[in-house]
Formats: C-alpha cells, structure tokens, sequence
C-alpha cells in the first residue's frame, strides 16, 4: 500500500476515536444508574442466599410451628360445628356461683390504692429506719453465741457413728396427757416416742400425734383453717406449727399439757415451716418479704424482733437447726437449680453459704440433721420418684457420696438416731412409716390413710394411749364434709342419672348428676381463695357420645361420661398469665401442677411458689431447640401470692391426668388443663350412668 493510500485511510480511524471519545463523556452520566442498579442487584441476591443459608432451620421450625397451629385450629372448627344440642335427657339446673372479689370489694379496692399512694411518700423514711433495724439486728446476732445457743462438742468421727439415746425431758407435764415414759415396741423401732405430722382429711388440713406402738394418730387441732409444718421442741413440751387461721399464715405454738396455743407472729405476709434450735430457745422459719422468701429467727419468747439470715434474690425455704445451734441448713434456687445448702450463724453471709447437694438434673429438699450430726437426710426428687437420701458429713461439710436410704420424702430421726419417719404415696394411697435405717426391709407400716401426710416429727415423748383433756375434746369434734352431692334422679332407671347444666362459659356445660356439686363446691372456693372465678370459663367440659377423639388421644374420653373438665389453656401463652404450671415427674410420668394468682396480693390469699414453672412460650420463640423438648423452666420464680389449683381440686376428688409420651411436640398431648373424676368407677361403669346400657354396650361392648 503506497502513502497515498495509507492518507486516505488514517483520517477516518482518528476521526472514529474522537466521536467514540465525546461519545463516552456524554453518555457516561446517562449510564450510570443503570449501572448502579446493577450493583444493587448484586448486593441483594448475594444477601438473599446468606439470609437464606442462615435462616433454614428457623424457617423450617416456622413451619413445623404453623403445621400445629394449624391442627389445632382445625380441631377447633371441628369442635364449633359439631350437634351443640343438649344431650336428650339433660337436666337444666341453674347454678349461682357467689360475686367475685372485684365485684364485692371494688370500693375497697380504691380506697386501698389511694392509701398506698401516701404510704409510698414515706418511702424514704422506711429506709433509713431499715438500715438502723439492720444495725440492732447485726448486734444482736453478733451476741448470740453467749448469749442463747450452748454449741455441742462435735462427737467423734467414725465410720460407723456412735448414737447416745435422747435424755428425758426435766418438765414435768399433765400425766392425763402426755407420757415420758418411751413407750415399749419391738425392734427396730426401739427409741419409741411420738412422730407428729400434718395430714388432710377430706380437705380438712389439721395436726397428729402418733405414738409409736399405738394403731391410730390423735388429733391435736380441730381449727377449720390450714394447719401444718409441725414441730416438736426438744423437750417434748411444745408443737411448733403454722395456720391460716388468723387470716394469713402464721407461726403458733401448741403447749401439750395444757393444749393452750399461742401465736408468735402476726403480719400479713407469709411465714411457714418453722424448727426449733437445740436449746429450744429460738425458732428457724422461712418469711416472704418484698416479693423474696427468705430465712428469718426469732426467739420463742418474742422477745426480739425477727432476725434475717438470708437475702439472696433466689427463693430461700425449708430451714432446719443444727444440732450444735451453730447452722442452718435450708433449701435454695441461688444455683439455679433446687440445692440445700448450709449457712454459718457465726459468718452470717449470703455468698459464704455452702452447696451441699450441686446436683444440676435433681432437686433436694426437707434437710433432716441426724442427732450427732454426722448424717444430713433429705428428699430427692427429679427422676420419677422421691428417694430418702443419707449425706455423711464431718464438720458439718459433705465427707463422702451421699447413701441412698429407701424410697419416700420429708425424713425425720428419731430421737437416738437409729430410725427415720417419712411420708410415702402409693397408687393414691398416703402412709407414714418408721423404719430402722439398718434394716430397711423390713419397714413397719406406722399408718395409713387417704389424706396426704407430709412434714413428720419424731419427739421422745409418748401421748397417752387414749385422749384426755383438751385431746379428747378435739378428738370428738367431727370433720365437716367439704360438699354433699344430692342426686336429681326423676325415678328413671336406665341410665339411672342425669345430666346437669352448670353456669360455666363453654359449648356443652354439662356434668354428671353424680359430681356437679362437687364441680360447683369447688369453683366455690376458688372463689374465695383466689379472689377471682378461674372455673366460670372451661375450654370444655361435657362431649357426645359420637364425638371422634383427636391423634393419638382414646376414644374412651371422661368428658363422655360427664366426669372431666378442661381449664382455659391459651393464657399460658400470654405475657403476663394469672395461671403458672410446674412439671412433675411421678412414676416416670410427666404430670402438671397448676397454680392461680391471687387477687390480691397482701398475704391473704394464697402463698408463694417455691418451684420454677415450665415456660411453654419458649416453644413458639426464636430458638428451635425449645420446640423439640416443648419449651424450658423460667428463668426465675414468679414474684407474688399463688393458690395451688391441683391440690385443692383433689379435695374435691378432682385429678389431674398425665401428659401423653409426645407432649413436647405434640401441644394438644400436654394436658395440664385436664382434670376427670373417677370415683374409682370403670371408664364403662361411668357411661353406664348417663346413656341406657343397650347404647353403651352397642358402642363400646362390654
């Protein structure tokens, strides 16, 4: 190619360069946009596939989540659009349940919020005189050594401790009532004395004495109010126990040979299970102040204001002496689980108090010091079964592993050592027993009965052989039944009673004419108790015959039968429940005890938990792995005044079922808000009340 050509081509290339040039400064700023939406584009499926990545378990879970809810719903509809007619034969009764607290008070009410509004002016006041009571308190414990207690040699420590029986009282008590003379019993229960207890019948909570070697207990109170917690003194003279019948609970002390009793402390806050020191001198009890239990002395006279041992934020109860007056061993939630631990009077702080259990996955309570101090007894509980466990102990500090002992809760010594009293349930059944720690085997049966019996205290007096004198009159006294259940029977014959309507908010407020007193007798007290009506609406309470049972529930429902009741359970999930639900272990079943707030809150009604309750809201958060073990324990106890809804539905003959084996993650299989009254009947015999034998024989067969 010649110059000539390569001048006619060069031109046009340079000329080309240039337009592209301009051509890119124009356009850039029009592009650019374009070009950052791009970039955003990116960004935002980058971040979507990490958030992704991240998320698919949870999202996952939602699902598994919104599959439940979805059942559940689905039941719900099903329940809604099923024959909502009164079953043929159904008894319309009306029931009138008395007005609520609020409705009754709401005055009062008033005039209680506006007196605590000018209390709370002298806020500052209360204050600075609490600190000057801490400074006399500190003074007067720091005087305690010489001044009451006389501390016991620590005995010798030896493999196998050497026990020294139990001197005679140096009182000289009524002879009508009370003997010191060991009463004679064959072995092993040879240290003889009386064992005194609290025990419920027909939901009357009182006082008894057993004598060892006598068939049956005597009753020493007869006060309709709650009465438990019993105590002997050293000496044999006097009970300690605590009751209600004030209005609040109370510290009172029965003297055995007149039968007088005395009340030590009067405030509206709780106080309970109280034990005495060695010298009989001083009482150990547990007080629930500023929303916190806590460990409180006092000395028997009253001497002295009461003084406060512990202040740990955590739940701190079931207090006991040592026998050198130097210790107390009590129960506590400060580790996070269920410990007992032992605290020094003569190094009187909270962080110096020492763990002797630190079990992580079983609770210990009720300590029980052995006589020579070399055994620390207590009740474990958390695998299905409560188990008497022996603790040695030199220094009054863990010396080994702890010793299984036998099965039961609340151990009590005898007064030389070489026996422990205990409360045992078994297949609804309650007993005491005393029993030879050698030779456990062979435990006699002391007593058996129906009502529950807890707290036992063996003293080394022994009652009369029959009651005298203040005993006798208690003795006569009759226990007033709860309730009376009246049948309605129009002279029918097949099925031989009704079916009753009760004033409850549900789809079929229906019961048996055999237990809807007893339904109404209880919502009754409730009312009384709790200030408020948990039972005037039921998730359910009677179902049809015809009626198809839910997965893996029996077709064999106590609702049928007119005989069971279901509790409003979708409180629990909400943020602020009036409703609190502990998990227990009975047999290697999950069962559920259920607790209602009180009202109101000053002491009168109710107690305070002393159980961490199962947070069912967990399963619904954030975290996957609630779901799958159903939720997880509350952090902390909730602050307040409870009443015990499973143990006061029992006095009704009302129960509480078992939680199916799929219960953490399958809802509906949780139960807690079951309760069924049986009466001992078959599941048929039931149905045979209600419906004609010919309708249940053709359904179910015999």
């Amino acid at each position: 190619m010649t110059n000539s050509d390569m001048s006619d081509v060069t031109p046009p290339k340079r000329w080309r360069r240039v337009v592209r040039s301009i051509s890119r400064i124009i356009l850039w700023p029009l592009l650019l946009p374009w070009r950052f939406v791009r970039w955003l584009g990116r960004q935002a499926r980058q971040y979507a596939g990490e958030q992704w990545a991240s998320r698919r378990a949870w999202l996952k879970w939602q699902g598994r989540r919104g599959y439940v809810q979805l059942r559940i719903w689905r039941a719900r509809l099903r329940l809604w659009l099923r024959w909502r007619k009164p079953p043929s034969g159904a008894y319309v009764a009306s029931a009138t349940v008395e007005p609520t607290f609020a409705q009754r008070r709401l005055p009062l009410l008033t005039a209680t919020a506006l007196v605590s509004v000018l209390i709370l002016a002298g806020a500052g006041w209360i204050v600075i005189d609490r600190n000057n009571r801490l400074a006399a308190e500190t003074a007067a414990l720091a005087a305690l050594p010489a001044a009451t207690l006389t501390p016991s040699p620590v005995p010798t420590i030896t493999q196998t401790p050497t026990v020294t029986p139990t001197p005679s009282p140096t009182f000289t008590p009524t002879p009508a009532t009370v003997f010191l003379t060991p009463w004679p019993t064959p072995d092993p229960l040879i240290g003889g004395g009386s064992i005194v207890f609290a025990m419920n019948q027909a939901g009357n909570h009182d006082i008894y004495a057993l004598s060892i070697g006598q068939d049956e207990p005597v009753r020493l109170t007869d006060h309709p109010a709650i009465e438990r917690d019993p105590a002997w003194r050293p000496d044999g003279r006097e009970i300690a126990f605590v009751s209600r019948r004030s209005g609040s609970w109370d510290l009172y002390v029965l003297d055995m040979p007149t039968g007088e009793i005395q009340q030590l402390t009067d405030s509206p806050e709780f106080e309970g299970a109280p034990r005495w020191s060695p010298d009989g001198q001083w009482l150990v009890y547990e007080g629930y102040r500023g929303g916190n239990l806590d460990i409180y002395i006092m000395r028997r006279d009253g001497s002295e204001a009461p003084i406060r041992l512990t202040e740990h934020p955590a739940a701190d109860f079931s207090p006991v002496w040592s026998p050198d007056g130097r210790q107390i061993a009590f129960t506590s939630w400060r580790a996070g689980n269920q410990d007992i631990f032992v605290l020094s009077l003569d190094n009187l702080r909270d962080e110096l108090a020492v763990n002797l259990t630190g079990t992580v996955d079983r609770h210990e309570d009720h300590a029980a010091y052995h006589p020579n101090g070399l055994f620390l007894a207590y009740t474990e509980s958390g695998r299905g079964l409560d188990l008497i466990i022996a603790q040695p102990l030199v220094g009054y500090r863990p010396d080994g592993e702890p010793i299984t002992i036998g099965q039961g809760r609340d151990p009590a010594w005898s007064p030389n050592g070489d026996n422990l009293a205990y409360g045992h349930t078994l297949a609804d059944a309650n007993y005491l027993i005393a029993s030879s720690i050698d030779a456990w085997a062979i435990a006699p049966q002391t007593y058996s009965g129906f009502g529950e019996i807890t707290n036992p205290s063996w003293s080394g007096v022994t009652l009369a052989p029959r009651p005298v004198g203040f005993l006798a009159d208690v003795a006569r006294s009759e226990i007033a039944p709860l309730f009376t259940e009246t049948i309605s029977n129009t002279g029918q014959t097949d099925p031989p009673f009704l079916l009753m309507s009760v004033d409850v908010e549900t789809s079929l407020p229906y019961f048996s004419d055999r237990v809807e007193q007893s339904f109404m007798a209880l919502r009754g007290r409730l009312i009384r108790e709790a200030g408020w009506d948990p039972l005037g609406s039921l998730a359910q309470a009677f179902e049809p015959i015809d009626a198809q049972p839910e997965p893996n529930e029996s077709i064999r429902s106590w609702h049928k039968a007119g005989r069971a009741f279901d509790l409003p359970y979708e409180e629990i999930l909400t943020f602020n429940p009036n409703i609190e639900v502990v998990r227990e272990l009975v047999n290697g079943e999950t069962y559920w005890r259920v607790y209602y707030r009180a009202a109101v809150q000053d002491g009168s009604m109710g107690e305070p938990l002393r159980q961490l309750p199962w947070d069912f809201r967990a399963r619904f958060g954030d975290d996957p792995q609630y779901y799958d073990q159903g939720g997880r324990l509350k952090e902390s106890i909730p602050e307040g005044y409870y009443v015990d809804f499973t143990a006061v539905a029992a006095d009704y003959g009302w129960h509480r079922v078992p939680a199916g084996d799929n219960w953490r993650t399958f809802f509906p299989a949780v139960r807690f808000w079951q309760y069924e009254k049986r009466d001992d009947l078959t599941w048929v015999a039931a149905m045979r009340e209600i419906y004609a034998e010919a309708e249940v024989v053709d359904r179910f067969g015999e």
